[in-house]
């Protein structure tokens, strides 16, 4: 008796849908696996922010004085975002030669095993001068794993995506962005409500130990996501380059030069409002701290949706629409931003601050990494995303709030000035996604 499984033909249209269901589950584990590690990313770096601004100086620089200590710890919150550009392009060179997948396994343990070290940091009446050099040296190992994190997420995200969601894609790693600072604001503002002693001996401690609990599930994420195939077919095909960063400046100078430019508006925009609107409101509008902080976290959580929707929208009418939108906005929007600062009323600061954020980096971060994966081809698309992204992220991003703090004080507390350093901007923004080409096409990107 023939047995008639053996001799039966295969169903018509099976192997289709096995390839395209194992397709979808690698992209739903690679899509979770870079929101974790992006949440870690950005959860470190608000914490580090955080912990500069209230504990680090009295702790790791008493000898420096009340005012030296804060400036020294201010001081060592911007090395890791000086280094986050070197850091950025070594491991995306290595990202581009060697595999996406092993260099952000890497650069996901050097965020939380720095993190974790500085929560279990010595203070400098332990261990002197040691205590404010080590801090140094892992805010810079956590700086160089920042910077080549979200570029390499944007890289992985977009190699498992077609055009159809390619900017949805792209949104869900630059939402994670505020869930990561989210999470951090709100456990540290909890913490920080410990009597003073007990927080500064080792209350504030405890959320960045606890990174190590977050890494080591967004590790396991990670080993479950299979090398990119459009990394593999460029590796097979002898395509990859031993030297991705110069042939990214070979064959995409201008493109790389128009991305600076539009990171150029986006970056500092998200500064301002985060760090120099939030001590503006407080300092000179006399807004209660609470009031404003509360403000901020509702406009970091209400950020998440919004970027997801202009996601959306840039996969229906493609990239530069909702760029060109996002640009126009933050030419038009400062003025009227400060204008609801000085109401003063809590509702409208909140306002002020939720579109400054939800509408400019919603219309733009995860748009932006979407056009810029359709435009650098795979034998050096990581490369090609970090030089365009972090360079105007030390060099103009970092630096923003310091700006708009000098712009105020020499115009004697008139904001107009920052609004018009915003404006200026968003001009710059606007040119540079005009001269950027559209990059949405029905067949998905021109090289995967």
């Amino acid at each position: 008796m023939t047995d008639s499984r053996a001799t039966s033909s295969p169903r018509p249209g099976s192997p289709v849908v096995d390839s395209a269901t194992t397709a979808r589950i690698q992209r739903r584990r690679t899509i979770a696996a870079i929101v974790a590690g992006t949440v870690i990313e950005w959860y470190d770096f608000a914490l580090y922010g955080l912990a500069a601004a209230l504990v680090f100086a009295p702790l790791y620089f008493p000898g420096a004085g009340s005012l030296g200590g804060v400036l020294a710890a201010l001081g060592t919150f911007a090395v890791g975002l000086g280094v986050r550009p070197l850091g950025g392009l070594v491991f995306a060179h290595f990202g581009d030669r060697l595999g996406r997948k092993p260099m952000m396994l890497v650069t996901l343990i050097l965020m939380g095993v720095s993190t974790t070290l500085i929560g279990a940091l010595p203070t400098a009446d332990a261990i002197g001068i040691w205590a404010p050099v080590l801090l140094v040296l892992l805010r810079c190992v956590q700086g160089a794993g920042a910077g080549a994190e979200f570029a390499g997420a944007i890289t992985m995200v977009a190699e498992r995506s077609d055009s159809r969601r390619g900017a949805l894609s792209a949104s869900y790693p630059s939402a994670a962005i505020y869930i990561g600072t989210g999470i951090a604001t709100v456990a540290f503002t909890a913490l920080s409500a410990m009597p003073e002693e007990a927080f500064l001996a080792w209350g504030w401690r405890l959320p960045f130990l606890a990174s190590a609990v977050i890494v080591v599930v967004a590790a396991y994420l990670r080993l479950r996501v299979a090398e990119t195939t459009a990394f593999q077919k460029a590796r097979q095909s002898g395509e990859a380059e031993r030297a991705p960063v110069l042939q990214v400046f070979r064959h995409h100078g201008r493109h790389v030069l128009c991305a600076m430019g539009v990171f150029s508006f986006i970056l500092p925009w998200y500064y301002v409002v985060q760090v120099f609107v939030l001590s503006y409101v407080i300092d000179t509008l006399g807004v209660p701290s609470q009031q404003a902080l509360l403000g901020l976290l509702a406009t970091t959580f209400l950020t998440i949706p919004a970027l997801l929707g202009f996601g959306r929208l840039a996969d229906r009418v493609g990239r530069k629409p909702v760029l060109v939108f996002g640009a126009l906005f933050g030419i038009a929007f400062p003025f009227p931003m400060f204008w609801l600062l000085e109401t003063r009323s809590p509702w409208l600061v909140g306002l002020a601050m939720l579109l400054g954020i939800g509408i400019v980096q919603g219309a733009t971060v995860g748009t932006s990494g979407a056009m810029l994966a359709e435009i650098f081809p795979t034998r050096f698309r990581w490369s090609g995303i970090a030089v365009s992204r972090e360079i105007p992220a030390a060099l103009i991003g970092g630096t923003a709030p310091l700006v708009a703090a000098a712009l105020l004080a020499w115009t004697g507390h008139e904001p107009w000035s920052v609004a018009g350093y915003l404006m200026l901007l968003s001009v710059v923004g606007l040119i540079s996604i005009l001269a950027m080409p559209e990059t949405l096409r029905p067949t998905g990107p021109a090289e995967l």
